[in-house]
């Protein structure tokens, strides 16, 4: 059954707020007349709790790709001529997917009350980024809504691209570390466990390092659940630790001092904070705001921190090229293009330049470290293995010269 969420005022016109289950708004309309309550808003709720469930719960949400199909239809639409309440409808329409459906549906409701798209859109910060919202409104204040949504998908797919490119260079190394880790365990736990029962009918006294692997080898086998509750709590109270605000400053300020990684997070920053001016310069959103945007797109706080002091230069009258290259976080060719924008008014071309070139690196980059991380862990894993094997090995031979 539909939920649907409601603004009432009781008796002494004070506003409630929830939400009932109901077959249609008309019946929950004469439900709150029946409490006492006078309703003033009645729309069906955009994510219903009562379809929740484990198999059901990709199904019952808007998903990323649901937007960039969105955006991309939007545009096509308003190409083809029809106005966007009827592009919004026709979505509507002929969505199969329900939660997408309704929330389709709920920014029509929003134009038709009299709001802007981009105030629509402002409603779901969690889908729609400043960014987005902004270039928009600057589609909407010039009349060029559908080549502005074009310009967003484009967007879209780049960052998505570099996304998955990322991700999937880092599937092998992953997969990689895990078989070793269980390898290891494996022979830690089962295999160790068997020469303490051979070396025991020898009397002999073992070497300091096999005894070592030995003891740690039957702790860990005799309480393996508390090991596999160890191994999987620390990352988990790391993954919390760094989701934390202490946690997010701490790993921001590591990632700009390791030798490797701090060279693959400033591409990274750099590319997402040049696609993001360029895309909002070149339609039309002045410098300063363009900025502050971006700032929001940055993941490293101290890039959101440098991007917020060098809008307040701009404002001040001061170059941002030239603030943006002695702060020492972006590269300093990032910096000196930009000030050669300033100077000819062609910055979002050169933010385009520079996004493109800094894109390049960064996979170049990315294959490099990739390239690096992989014999590293087979070599860490060859490594741990042999000198357990090697070490067992000594010992039967050790004892066969005794014999």
């Amino acid at each position: 059954m539909p939920v649907f969420s409601y603004i009432a005022q009781d008796s002494a016109n004070n506003v409630k707020r929830g939400t009932l289950d109901d077959a249609s708004r008309e019946a929950v309309a004469a439900r709150l007349l029946k409490s006492g309550l006078r309703p003033m808003e009645i729309r069906r709720a955009f994510e219903s709790k009562s379809r929740f469930s484990f198999k059901g719960f990709r199904r019952n949400r808007v998903r990323l790709q649901d937007i960039d199909f969105f955006t991309k239809q939007v545009s096509l639409l308003l190409g083809a001529g029809l106005s966007l309440d009827k592009a919004l409808r026709t979505i509507k329409q002929h969505s199969h997917n329900v939660p997408f459906s309704e929330f389709v549906g709920d920014l029509e409701r929003q134009l038709k009350e009299g709001k802007s798209f981009s105030e629509a859109l402002s409603a779901y910060p969690k889908y729609f980024s400043p960014m987005y919202v902004n270039i928009v409104k600057a589609g909407e204040e010039g009349g060029i809504l559908s080549a502005m949504l074009t310009r967003i998908a484009e967007y879209q797919a780049t960052s998505q691209e570099l996304k998955k490119f990322i991700i999937s260079a880092s599937i092998y190394p992953a997969f990689l570390l895990l078989v070793g880790l269980g390898a290891i365990i494996i022979l830690v736990t089962a295999i160790l466990p068997r020469f303490e029962l051979l070396f025991e009918g020898m009397g002999q006294d073992l070497p300091l390092n096999v005894r070592i692997m030995i003891d740690s080898a039957r702790v860990i086998s005799d309480h393996l659940v508390i090991f596999a509750m160890f191994l999987a709590g620390v990352p988990w109270a790391l993954f919390q630790y760094f989701r934390s605000e202490q946690g997010q400053e701490a790993l921001d300020r590591l990632s700009l001092r390791l030798p490797v990684i701090s060279s693959f997070v400033r591409d990274l920053e750099t590319t997402r904070i040049f696609r993001t001016l360029e895309v909002l310069v070149n339609n039309g959103v002045h410098l300063a705001t363009a900025l502050k945007i971006s700032s929001g797109v940055a993941g490293n706080r101290e890039f959101q921190r440098l991007l917020n002091r060098a809008t307040t230069a701009l404002k001040e009258g001061q170059r941002v090229g030239l603030k943006l290259k002695g702060a020492g976080l972006l590269p300093d060719l990032a910096g000196d293009l930009l000030a050669i924008g300033e100077d000819s008014g062609r910055v979002g071309l050169v933010c385009s330049q520079i996004a493109d070139h800094y894109e390049d690196s960064l996979r170049m980059k990315t294959k490099r470290i990739i390239a690096l991380i992989e014999p590293i862990f087979i070599l860490l894993i060859a490594l741990v293995a042999g000198y357990v094997v090697i070490s067992m090995l000594s010992v039967i031979l050790s004892i066969n010269d005794i014999a």
